[in-house]
């Protein structure tokens, strides 16, 4: 037991002699320059506030030299909108449809710019059925920003889900602009060469569709995400108020009481 005690106070006293080597004047014990790295970090570094700092996903884009620009500019109109006619408006009109209409405009407006340049290589350029296809063009772009405010929603870091609602507005858009020549035969469908359901002169106006309408829903989609990352539109998180956590649990119907039914139950 002497020799055990006497152990523990060399142990002890050695500990206190390196706690004491390890300090210095006015300071705390140093920490040996040994330990991992989150265990150096201070506890204020490590607090909630940096926690709680919201991850902002990388959109489908490489860095592009003109990205500050954009974001300088989208910044200084969230500005404008955050105070004054904005304001008043997103109090009359709803959060939420003030966002729709923030997306919509987004949309429209990065998609025109593509767009244009785009349009005048169009062989029917100045027909009517140019502009018409052009306006309808227009109205797919703001549709394209109400649903990918919804679609793609907080939190959705993927981006085979962004390019994917570009997809199912430009391949569907590509294919019902398809104007089939006089030589097409019905029931089957059979209109030539080399697939027999599209001939060459199909597949060019397949090809042309989606350049234009895929140039255009690509300038939207940057936008958006531009617009989406300086804090000028707000992903959509869900409807509803948010419930606090303790009181997400499903609670326990009473017998009798209010319990979904489906309508041959009513």
């Amino acid at each position: 037991c002497a020799l055990l005690g006497g152990g523990g106070g060399r142990r002890s006293s050695a500990a206190s002699s390196s706690g004491a080597f390890l300090s210095g004047p006015g300071r705390g014990p140093r920490v040996p320059s040994s330990l991992p790295a989150h265990r150096l970090a201070s506890p204020r570094a490590a607090g909630p506030e940096s926690s709680s700092a919201p991850s902002r996903p990388s959109p489908p884009f490489p860095p592009l030299p003109f990205d500050g620009a954009v974001d300088e500019q989208l910044a200084r109109l969230e500005g404008f909108l955050s105070s004054g006619p904005g304001k008043q408006f997103s109090e009359l009109a709803g959060e939420q449809r003030f966002e729709s209409v923030k997306a919509a405009v987004t949309s429209t407006a990065f998609g025109a710019l593509p767009l244009v340049p785009v349009a005048w290589l169009d062989a029917a350029r100045l027909t009517p059925r140019w502009e018409f296809q052009l306006d309808m063009l227009a109205l797919d772009l703001a549709l394209f920003g109400l649903v990918y405010r919804y679609a793609v929603r907080r939190g959705d870091d993927s981006a085979d889900l962004r390019l994917g609602v570009l997809g199912a507005f430009a391949l569907p858009r590509a294919l019902f602009l398809v104007q089939l020549p006089a030589e097409c035969t019905p029931a089957p469908l059979a209109c030539g060469e080399p697939l027999g359901y599209f001939n060459w002169a199909m597949l060019s106006q397949v090809a042309w569709q989606l350049f234009t309408g895929g140039s255009a829903l690509l300038g939207s989609l940057y936008g958006l995400e531009r617009a989406f990352g300086v804090g000028l539109i707000r992903r959509f998180s869900g409807f509803g108020p948010q419930v606090p956590a303790a009181e997400e649990a499903p609670k326990a119907a009473a017998p009798g009481g209010d319990v979904f039914k489906f309508p041959w139950q009513q």
